[in-house]
């Protein structure tokens, strides 16, 4: 009895110093994060100013008809966002700039997606990044996107039935993984370590407001830390393939408006790398694995005849990606795929290679391989 006496003592003596120091508040009291942005505005004299908007959270209670108590009254919250703004002549000294403006504690780690803004990506990312990841309450796992325009105007955009355009953001570039081959490695901590690795360029997703919706409309390419380049998802798509090491997205085959064939896949990479008389070859492998989800251009197409397919997907495949890898060689002169991050591992790191030159000049082969898992129930 004396022993539980002397622990219920020191509970009650040690809780209130605890409880302090966590400084725990009602989220009404506080301002949380649903995402937040990077701009830059250049001045004429050439500097430059850095604006990060940050979107909060707005939290409102909502009084209950019929309710006993006041406790039950303050039952439902509403929840919506609004903006917080601040400008400084650096990226630390915005956070004096934003606190200044805010009665409340901000509270980071939360957000759905960290927004920069065109003008931003193209000036550079690597104080934006590094600052970041620096701080020990950033969400290291936080979703990244470019935007057209500033971030500021597609963070204040206004998404029916989402309380903020943060959460619906961070929701298309986080479901993007089901088509298109996107990958899902677009976070700080991935861009943190592709801005350190040789042979690795980025490449992060780029939204803008399209038709009065936001819209994943590309990716956005990068050479060192400044983004040189926006590919249009036609193409996005095609080099997510060729550049990832699995991805899942819909391939179709037409030959007119009523005939064609969708074909749902996974694909699996894999790259091999010689050097001979000192110029660069690499072997892409693509496989291939899928469904066909809808068949309006193979009459009676069952098990024993899907090989048909496979050799016209295969042949369709190959021609998009030499297709991709000229523009890639001859206008970007960028190592969009990673290439020179294989021949780093195997040749040699820190050796003063131009990986986005080598790699432009190298010898790239595709060797693809398509294979059916299920054809479906219904044949046409």
């Amino acid at each position: 009895m004396k022993k539980k006496m002397k622990i219920m003592f020191l509970v009650a003596l040690i809780l209130p110093v605890y409880a302090e120091k966590l400084n725990v508040a009602p989220m009404e009291q506080l301002n949380i994060a649903a995402g937040f942005g990077y701009d830059i505005d250049k001045e004429l004299n050439g500097n430059v100013k850095y604006s990060i908007p940050f979107s909060i959270y707005d939290f409102k209670k909502k009084g209950k008809e019929g309710a006993r108590s006041n406790a039950e009254k303050e039952e439902i919250t509403e929840q919506g966002s609004s903006d917080i703004k601040a400008k400084a002549n650096t990226i630390g000294e915005t956070r004096e700039e934003r606190q200044l403006n805010s009665s409340k504690p901000i509270i980071i780690g939360t957000e759905k997606i960290a927004i920069i803004g065109e003008e931003a990506a193209k000036y550079g990312i690597k104080d934006i990044i590094n600052i970041l990841f620096t701080n020990a309450k950033t969400n290291d796992r936080g979703i990244f996107s470019i935007c057209k325009g500033k971030a500021e105007d597609i963070l204040s955009f206004k998404v029916e039935g989402y309380p903020s355009s943060a959460d619906y953001m961070g929701g298309i570039i986080g479901n993007a993984i089901d088509y298109n081959f996107l990958s899902n490695n677009y976070t700080l901590l991935n861009i943190y370590v592709a801005l350190e690795s040789e042979g690795e360029n980025l490449v992060i997703p780029y939204l803008k407001i399209k038709d009065e919706k936001i819209a994943l409309n590309g990716m956005a390419l990068f050479k060192g830390e400044k983004m040189a380049y926006v590919l249009p998802m036609d193409e996005g798509k095609i080099m997510n393939m060729l550049r990832e090491k699995k991805g899942k997205g819909i391939l179709s085959l037409q030959e007119e408006p009523a005939k064609y064939i969708n074909y749902d896949a996974m694909v699996k990479r894999k790259v091999k790398c010689n050097k001979k008389e000192g110029k660069y070859e690499f072997n892409i492998e693509l496989d291939f694995k899928g469904d066909i989800i809808n068949n309006t251009l193979y009459k009676d197409m069952k098990k024993e005849n899907e090989s048909e397919f496979e050799e016209d997907m295969e042949k369709k495949i190959e021609k998009m990606c030499y297709g991709f890898l000229d523009k890639m060689k001859n206008v970007y002169k960028i190592d969009c795929l990673n290439l020179g991050m294989v021949a780093a591992a195997k040749y040699g790191r820190e050796t003063g290679v131009d990986w986005n030159q080598e790699v432009s000049n190298a010898d790239i082969k595709v060797i693809v391989k398509v294979k059916i898992d299920k054809i479906g129930i219904g044949q046409y």
